[in-house]
């Protein structure tokens, strides 16, 4: 049994209205879970959405809530996080393409009037870490690199990111890789050839800027850390289609949680698990 306290976590059903998104859906995702949803009487998993000052931004789960919207749900199950907080971290992803030609992306770039460079060999992480105005583009095999600039102003690089992420969403396979996953480990345990592009940083306020503008970053770039996240809550998803009785809800989840506390059916992991899925 684990003490139920809101330092070790924090579940309240929210009014999907009120949750600010800073990341795009992901088409073929987002049908599959759609479908998953749509047939299912429950949800399983919380979203998590960070609170930053009064408002609430959606850190994972942009799929999950865009099908319970378009199953005429108003209401979600959220866990809660201080999105403030030290322990919340953000990273980016890097996204491994497969079978991708790298001068598709010089190519983008002179049609984008970027400035671009071709860099032999493979570039270091500190390089990558200092240029927060560029993405860089690693063959595999060759370790040729080629960094392209974005643009100055916030909103434009955004633009560049999401165009830049067209020319392989739903053309090419890729997988996403942990930034701290260096080139030569990808070359000795990947077996498929590829283009490893890295996306510049973001901060937090950044984040908060692009949810609260008509932008979106594309989606599996943001990458955040959450201590105590929590799977597995089984909620009944017709209880989301109404926006009424919020607190009646709110009660009966608490209570829910309490009895699968007492009934010793909650596990906390501290370490880290690996999970094959079937």
């Amino acid at each position: 049994m684990i003490n139920y306290t809101k330092s070790f976590f924090n579940l309240r059903i929210l009014k999907l209205s009120e949750i600010l998104l800073h990341e795009a859906t992901e088409s073929n995702r987002l049908r599959n879970i759609y479908s998953r949803i749509a047939r299912s009487r429950f949800l399983m998993n919380p979203v998590i959405v960070g609170k930053y000052g009064e408002e609430y931004v959606l850190i994972d789960g942009a799929n999950r809530a865009g099908s319970l919207k378009e199953i005429g749900c108003k209401l979600i199950l959220a866990q809660i996080i201080n999105y403030k907080s030290p322990d919340v971290k953000l990273l980016t992803w890097d996204h491994l393409i497969y079978n991708f030609d790298l001068h598709m992306l010089d190519r983008f770039a002179i049609r984008h009037n970027l400035k671009y460079e071709l860099i032999e060999g493979v570039i270091s992480k500190p390089i990558v870490e200092n240029k927060d105005d560029n993405i860089f583009a690693t063959e595999i095999e060759s370790g040729k690199t080629l960094s392209i600039e974005l643009p100055y102003e916030f909103f434009d690089k955004i633009k560049a990111i999401t165009n830049l992420t067209k020319l392989y969403f739903h053309k090419f396979n890729f997988d996403r890789s942990e930034s701290e996953i260096s080139i030569s480990e990808l070359r000795k345990y990947s077996r498929r050839n590829g283009v490893l592009i890295k996306f510049p940083a973001f901060s937090k306020q950044q984040i908060m800027r692009i949810a609260r503008s008509s932008h979106h970053l594309p989606a599996g770039i943001s990458r955040h850390i959450v201590v105590n996240r929590v799977l597995h809550v089984k909620y009944d998803i017709e209880k989301l289609k109404s926006a009424s009785g919020i607190e009646t809800k709110q009660k009966e989840l608490e209570d829910l949680l309490l009895k699968k506390i007492d009934s010793n059916k909650v596990r906390q992991y501290t370490e880290s698990v690996i999970v094959f899925d079937e």
